[in-house]
């Protein structure tokens, strides 16, 4: 294996998942998952909300249809996937991002109990993605109107698998990487297209109106900590160590908005998307 893809979730459903069958007899199900965790920002420590489509397949899809329901709680660890397709109406390329789930652990306690307190250290669940691939573009570097620095660039990684005939198969996934304040100076100081990194973070999904008032969406990763890779030693060629840093992500209030997922090949149930980053902040 020469790339990681790994996205790790536990939270609760926002509804009853769908489960069907694909033409050749497989079960596919769609779960919407939301997220609580508690990240640091500039303001303190405070309780972050996201949004999650997953994807399960086969004896997974099974299981979360004969067990689960909304207000399950789950872990599901997988891959991140983007499904491309071509918008009937327009002709346009439209894409979603998802997790494609490869584990699946039922949460849910048999006898009653009583949730912990939001400021709980053990409250909350987790929303975690860890990637290693080569950049697609030298990291950007802007400035918010509020004065914070936010990096964005793309994460390359390679998924192989044999399909039902046994021949090996191959695909790139690209992936949106935001990172901010110390970590967007550094990845932007001392990273270029090409080189391999490790990227820790969480997923975000957040929603923008064109000027032609269409609604559209991005999922990302928000970058907590980074690595250069490939670096023979510390004293030979190597970046500042400030490229290995864990940030705050700075954060700002955002009311969910009802809004409605754009059609896709495999038919997933609408959410509601919320982002703790105003989109009116980021300059891109």
């Amino acid at each position: 294996m020469y790339a990681l893809n790994k996205a790790q979730l536990i939270g609760y459903l926002t509804e009853d998942p769908q489960i069907r069958q694909t033409p050749s007899g497989q079960s596919v199900g769609d779960l919407n998952i939301m997220t609580k965790h508690s990240i640091q920002t500039t303001k303190g420590q405070q309780m972050t909300t996201a949004y999650h489509n997953v994807v399960v397949w086969r004896g997974l899809a099974d299981i979360a249809g004969r067990f689960l329901k909304k207000g399950s709680q789950v872990y599901l660890a997988g891959r991140i996937q983007t499904d491309e397709w071509e918008d009937q109406n327009t002709g346009q390329k439209r894409y979603k991002t998802r997790v494609v789930a490869d584990d699946l652990i039922l949460l849910d306690s048999r006898n009653p109990i009583s949730a912990p307190a939001a400021t709980s250290m053990v409250a909350g669940g987790l929303n975690q993605t860890e990637i290693v691939g080569n950049l697609t573009k030298d990291p950007e570097l802007r400035q918010t109107p509020n004065g914070n620095n936010v990096a964005s660039f793309g994460v390359a990684t390679n998924y192989a698998w044999k399909d039902r005939s046994g021949q090996q198969q191959e695909k790139t996934e690209f992936h949106n990487v935001v990172a901010w304040d110390a970590l967007a100076q550094s990845m932007a100081q001392d990273l270029k297209k090409g080189r391999k990194v490790y990227i820790q973070g969480r997923l975000q999904t957040r929603s923008w109106e064109t000027p032609e008032g269409t609604k559209r969406y991005t999922t990302e990763v928000v970058a907590e900590k980074a690595l250069a890779l490939g670096v023979p030693s510390a004293d030979i060629g190597a970046p500042s160590v400030s490229t290995n840093v864990a940030f705050s992500q700075p954060t700002a209030p955002a009311n969910p908005q009802n809004t409605v997922v754009p059609p896709n090949p495999v038919d997933v149930p609408a959410v509601n998307y919320q982002s703790e980053v105003k989109p009116e902040d980021l300059p891109f």
